[in-house]
């Protein structure tokens, strides 16, 4: 019989030794519960999905139901509360009449407590009202005889909305006019006599601190007409 060098056989034992390791390595799975250093990325229409011990949906982040018209994807985020009910949503649920996706805070009712607005920029909900403007004069002027436009009522408003809810309430001659202005610029349509009622679009930066003012006139001079400003509100599109 051949006689094998001693060095030769430690070698085979050594390989035998490292391909027992490799062997093990290779059937062994690292935890994948921890990322260093790097990033998770999920691409091509796929989403994360976290789930409550009961198997109940709890975060989706990605793909969201429904599609877009066109057949495009929608990607957004929804995140429910542990009994299943919304509390925060990126994404709309009519992509064919609403393209843009709102963010949304919901109650535990379902009702929109915070939004912005997804047609123009600003809030959406909830609906702040503008502080009423206040009279001008000292004496509290609420009823003019000029047929000039008259200021009645001045006072500021900060513009978070993108729309502008006003009521005004007259009463006067026939021909007697009212109009609100904000910063100088009439807002929405003139009323009569019988006061002024509109929703139209406010021409204000975001976040601007605006002026308001509530102005009347009369059609001929010996008529009188007076006002008193209800409502001011800031609302969505």
């Amino acid at each position: 019989m051949a006689i094998i060098p001693t060095d030769l056989l430690d070698r085979l034992r050594a390989l035998e030794r490292q391909v027992r390791d490799l062997m093990g390595s290779a059937n062994t799975a690292p935890p994948m519960n921890r990322i260093s250093g790097g990033d998770v990325v999920i691409g091509d229409g796929g989403r994360l999905r976290v789930r409550t011990p009961a198997g109940e949906d709890l975060l989706y982040l990605g793909r969201v139901q429904p599609d877009r018209p066109d057949g495009e994807q929608q990607q957004g985020l929804v995140v429910r509360r542990d009994d299943g009910s919304l509390a925060l949503t990126v994404w709309t649920g009519s992509p064919d009449t609403l393209p843009d996706q709102p963010v949304q805070i919901l109650d535990r009712k379902g009702n929109v407590v915070v939004a912005d607005d997804a047609k123009r920029r600003g809030l959406a909900r909830p609906y702040v009202p503008y502080p009423l403007p206040a009279p001008v004069a000292p004496a509290r002027w609420e009823s003019t005889g000029a047929t000039e436009w008259t200021t009645l009522f001045r006072g500021p408003g900060i513009a978070q909305h993108p729309r502008l809810h006003c009521r005004i309430a007259a009463e006067g001659d026939a021909g007697a006019e009212v109009r609100l202005l904000a910063d100088g610029e009439q807002v929405g349509p003139v009323g009569g006599p019988e006061g002024l009622t509109f929703t139209a679009v406010l021409a204000a930066e975001f976040s601007a601190t605006v002026t308001f003012e509530v102005q009347a006139r009369v059609a001929a001079s010996g008529e009188s007409v007076r006002c008193r400003p209800l409502a001011l509100y800031g609302v969505q599109s």
